[in-house]
């Protein structure tokens, strides 16, 4: 058919020619793959398509939750809608580039409004019970190091669990206290840690990863109980662990202890610039979520304990 959708050119043009992620690319594929399957209900062509009318209409038909005899799809919330913008957007840069269309039609394209939700807060106290669950542990426990060594890490870096399990030992300036990640996009950025974290690596490097290790391990940093890498669903695992350890009535994800670095660090005062240069953020916007925490925390904490403060009853 005329104008079908090449899934395949278009993963690789987001991957070499943009930079995306795997995620991303896998979300703008989904994306475009549902609106290739309204089009053909319509006997629409892939490229006739891709005007603001007819996207305006899928849109309006996915986020209402309408339905149609040959397919039921999932209602878009308003927050996918905006994203399915940016797919089909690039979708439309991708028949640009490839020569399929002259021009982008949905370059001016708006996305609908979404109200971003805040991130849960976490105190730094209830962090720090998780954070230090493994630290006390038996001098030949080499999981229990590991786990001391990455639960630390985590949280002074505030490193994405992708970005945390692709770790390899030259990752690491241990010196310097720094550790070099290839974030989304294959963008690098150097993030320094602190002294305990330090402190937990060292004896991870020292005397737990070496027992680990074995002829499958080669440069990986995080090592398994069957000495390969560590992959993120263990990392989630491990950290799912440390909570019940710490007795925390709360689910705390590897994002939300990230969510975490990056609010303490402007609690503390770090400028919103620096930590969205440490987070890896492209834009200041979504580190500026975190600003917004702060303030409601301080709000919430301020009428709880300030004599003057109107207290609900």
């Amino acid at each position: 058919m005329k104008g079908s959708l090449d899934l395949a050119g278009f993963s690789e043009y987001l991957t070499r020619i943009r930079g995306k992620s795997k995620a991303t690319t896998d979300a703008y594929q989904r994306d475009a793959a549902a609106f290739a399957a309204f089009c053909q209900r319509r006997g629409w062509s892939l490229t006739a398509a891709l005007t603001k009318a007819r996207v305006g209409l899928y849109l309006i038909e996915r986020i209402s939750g309408g339905r149609t005899d040959q397919e039921q799809q999932a209602q878009l919330s308003t927050r996918s809608a905006a994203r399915a913008v940016s797919s089909l957007q690039a979708l439309a840069q991708f028949l640009e580039f490839s020569g399929q269309l002259a021009s982008n039609p949905l370059a001016d394209l708006k996305p609908p409004r979404y109200s971003r939700k805040l991130p849960s807060y976490f105190a730094s106290d209830e962090i720090r019970q998780v954070v230090s669950a493994f630290d006390v542990a038996a001098p030949n426990d080499s999981l229990a190091a590991r786990n001391a060594a990455l639960l630390h890490l985590l949280y002074a870096s505030g490193l994405r669990v992708s970005e945390c399990a692709a770790l390899n030992l030259e990752s690491l300036d241990g010196g310097a206290r720094l550790v070099q990640v290839v974030g989304k996009g294959h963008k690098r950025r150097v993030v320094p840690y602190g002294e305990r974290a330090a402190a937990k690596l060292t004896r991870y490097l020292d005397q737990a990863r070496p027992r680990l290790q074995n002829e499958h391990s080669g440069r990986a940093l995080w090592l398994n109980r069957r000495g390969g890498r560590l992959s993120a669903r263990a990392i989630r695992n491990v950290l799912d662990a440390a909570v019940s350890r710490a007795c925390l009535d709360k689910h705390l994800s590897p994002h939300k202890l990230r969510h975490a670095c990056a609010t303490h660090l402007l609690e503390g005062g770090a400028d919103v610039r620096l930590v969205q240069e440490l987070l890896g953020h492209q834009s200041i916007n979504t580190t500026q979520v975190y600003t917004q925490i702060t303030r409601t925390h301080l709000r919430e904490v301020y009428d709880r304990t300030h004599p003057r403060a109107e207290h609900k009853k």
